[in-house]
């Protein structure tokens, strides 16, 4: 088969293209850094180097595949309204795919894309999936919705460090569900190349933690014992964000969203469609983490 994956040499395009191109199909990554071609050229794979919002390039790109694998590129929406960017890059994406006349799509969609503007931040899945469902009624759309990265937790790095703590506005004793990006490369590889009639939503997840239990995993494998879960405030969250260089209207949201995690039933639909959860789990992304934070 044909394939088309967005999202460069990423946590995810990365070795999803390596998976494809092992099993013997023509893979061609799109990425907007024209120093990545010869890292993509060295996978087995055909550059194409362009920008995401360039239409023209998106068709030329698409046309013959037999699927392609697409992802919001920057979910911080940088400067601009997050949501505003979704829509945008949805929409090119559908014209894309329209014009190229492809038959199958995958998109790396998330867990609450089922919820609205109250979930914050992961509302741009919403927003995206229903671009997507609405502009391109006679296509086969996977939405894969992973759960939250185990890599994000990297973003508690200098608070571990400084003051043997993750700090969160979320739930420290509720269970998150969480994810490794080698447990959603299979299941998207799948999903491109065994293609389900009409439109498909599928969570994907590898451990379920809560920040609690995520402290004493980390501590262990970092041998620091006193390593705690602090539970503060969402203005405390905000300003701690902003101080970290975190977009003003992406960290808003943000906390929009660990707030409606803590306070509501957020993983409902998750649960009413529990996934086989995959085989790596947290305490196997704390050895990473624990080698990362020996080299910082």
């Amino acid at each position: 088969m044909k394939i088309v994956l967005t999202g460069s040499l990423g946590h995810i395009s990365r070795p999803l293209a390596e998976s494809l191109i092992a099993a013997g199909h023509n893979v061609t990554v799109i990425s907007h850094n024209p120093q990545r071609a010869a890292q993509i050229s060295a996978l087995g794979a055909t550059p194409a180097i362009g920008s995401m919002s360039d239409l023209s390039f998106l068709i030329t790109t698409f046309s013959g595949a037999d699927a392609v694998y697409l992802m919001i590129t920057n979910a911080t929406g940088g400067n601009g309204d997050l949501f505003t960017a979704g829509q945008q890059q949805a929409a090119t994406y559908a014209k894309a795919v329209k014009n190229a006349d492809i038959k199958n799509v995958v998109n790396l969609s998330s867990v609450g894309a089922n919820l609205g503007p109250e979930v914050g931040a992961l509302h741009i899945y919403n927003v995206i999936e229903n671009v997507l469902t609405h502009d391109l009624p006679s296509v086969n759309l996977t939405f894969l919705r992973p759960t939250g990265m185990f890599y994000n937790l990297f973003s508690s790095m200098p608070s571990i460090k400084q003051d043997h703590a993750i700090y969160t506005n979320n739930s420290l004793t509720k269970r998150g569900s969480w994810v490794s990006p080698t447990d959603i490369v299979p299941i998207a590889a799948k999903a491109l190349t065994t293609p389900q009639s009409g439109i498909t939503n599928q969570y994907i997840a590898s451990d379920e933690k809560s920040y609690t239990e995520i402290a004493t995993i980390l501590g262990d494998a970092l041998d620091i014992p006193d390593l705690k879960a602090v539970q503060i405030d969402d203005d405390t969250m905000t300003r701690n964000l902003l101080a970290s260089g975190m977009p003003a209207d992406f960290t808003t949201q943000y906390v929009k969203m660990l707030a409606y995690e803590r306070d509501h039933n957020f993983y409902a639909d998750y649960q009413a469609h529990h996934p086989v959860l995959g085989p790596t789990k947290l305490t196997d992304f704390a050895v990473s983490f624990a080698r990362a934070y020996q080299q910082a």
